[in-house]
């Protein structure tokens, strides 16, 4: 193709197309965390506040990983090991997510916030095992050439509602 054929090409191109696909790609914010060496994420509008430094306060007769109730603003919140509840050993930390639940105080007891991403629809992916484990996220995401992934929060307050109502 000669150079004018190239031109004459273009210009009859619609310039505004490739904004108007560009537009239409819907990106999804996550938050991605550690509990202990492990990363996850959660949809950041699950996720109302970050909190550093919080004093845990124990709460006997609970499963054990319920790690007690931390104090938000004059709110208790629950709060909830993933490490406890996967590897059975506790957390250290002091740091908190806290969740974004209708008629519920949740939070999340975690090592540290890694980073805040928007993702497009391709780097969201269904997760297919069967093993019951899986039943505790909702997908992965693909971040870094890394699958994180998606902690599914109802799954955790199902298992946390089953279990207290055993005890």
């Amino acid at each position: 193709m000669e150079n004018e054929e190239i031109l004459a090409a273009l210009r009859q191109r619609d310039p505004g197309q490739d904004e108007a696909d560009r537009s239409e790609v819907v990106l999804t914010k996550y938050v991605l965390f550690f509990v202990g060496e492990t990363r996850y994420a959660l949809m950041a509008s699950q996720v109302r506040e970050i909190s550093f430094d919080n004093e845990l306060y124990y709460v006997p007769f609970v499963p054990p990983y319920v790690r007690g109730y931390a104090n938000r603003h004059g709110q208790p919140f629950t709060v909830f090991d993933v490490q406890m509840l996967f590897e059975g050993a506790a957390l250290e930390s002091g740091t908190l997510l806290i969740l974004d639940v209708v008629n519920d105080q949740l939070a999340l007891l975690i090592t540290d916030v890694d980073e805040i991403v928007k993702l497009p629809p391709g780097d969201i992916h269904s997760l297919s095992s069967s093993d019951d484990s899986a039943r505790y996220f909702a997908h992965s995401v693909s971040v870094h050439d890394q699958e994180v992934f998606v902690l599914n929060v109802d799954v955790l307050l199902e298992r946390l509602e089953r279990d207290v109502e055993r005890a």
